[in-house]
């Protein structure tokens, strides 16, 4: 039963950590070492990478639905178009299409990535200019500028940063929103295209999981163990409601500087853990 709950417990994590600005790479690299939990283990990140990105398409599907729709109108002749085409869906979908691909790349890289051997000292480094990152855009004024207006270099630079977030103590949220809140883009829709940009990273890490899972001649698996990696699923489907409607709340009302001090901790935390290992 305590295993169970342990697998309750870090799906609700692992899936709340995806949406959040600080690291979710920095929580799975931590957890091993402080509940002696396997958390690296390709049918368990599998699984929990599923709910968190079931949880994203719940959340967005009708603005995914209105973007596919869009482009299904824009692919028409204009003399054949039952309503007239939203251009700024059209673009937004180009940008994310565009962006998308390394952010599902990096996503790719995730499950040799968190193989590496983490430094800690490191880590705590990265944490700690995550929390910057992440503290300094609630003192910017907010701005207008929409992302329909964004180059396709920009655009991969945007996807780039997100893809980065498999480094240990990178945060994909918090690294694309800090960075792009500071220039003045609109924050609704740069969470927005940040958060569905996450879901091409899930998309990218849900196929190297199940590569790493089939490498390793299914490792692990028994009835038990599949009964913890659907309890960690839904614990994590849950976990991502519950960060992406945060995130949606917090960037319009209030902003997610509170997340900084968070971030904080966790580099305390490794540094400490760094000092005693």
């Amino acid at each position: 039963m305590a295993k169970l709950l342990m697998y309750l417990f870090y799906g609700l994590v692992a899936g709340f950590s995806q949406f959040i600005p600080v690291s979710a790479s920095a929580h799975q690299g931590l957890f091993p070492l402080l509940f002696s939990f396997d958390s690296l283990d390709p049918l368990l990140r599998l699984f929990v990478h599923a709910g968190a990105l079931g949880a994203l398409m719940l959340l967005y599907r009708q603005k995914m639905s209105h973007l596919y729709t869009q482009n299904r109108l824009a692919a028409m002749p204009a003399r054949s178009r039952p309503r007239p085409v939203d251009a700024e869906a059209v673009a937004e979908s180009k940008l994310i299409l565009t962006a998308g691909i390394p952010a599902a790349l990096g996503g790719l890289l995730s499950v040799w990535v968190s193989r590496l051997e983490i430094r800690f000292f490191w880590l705590a480094f990265v944490l700690a200019v995550t929390g910057i990152l992440i503290y300094l855009p609630d003192y910017v004024p907010g701005g207008t500028r929409k992302l329909r207006y964004l180059t396709p270099f920009g655009a991969v630079i945007l996807g780039a940063a997100v893809g980065l977030s498999v480094i240990p103590g990178i945060s994909a949220v918090g690294l694309a929103l800090g960075i792009w809140l500071m220039r003045r883009w609109d924050r609704p829709s740069l969470m927005d295209t940040v958060l569905l940009l996450v879901g091409m990273l899930l998309c990218g890490t849900l196929l190297g999981d199940l590569i790493g899972w089939i490498i390793s001649g299914f490792a692990g698996f028994s009835i038990l163990h599949l009964l913890g990696c659907l309890l960690a699923a839904g614990a994590a489907f849950g976990g991502g409601v519950g960060a992406i409607s945060t995130m949606r709340y917090l960037v319009v009302k209030k902003g997610f500087g509170y997340f900084a001090f968070y971030s904080w901790g966790l580099a305390l935390l490794s540094f400490l853990i760094y000092l005693v290992v």
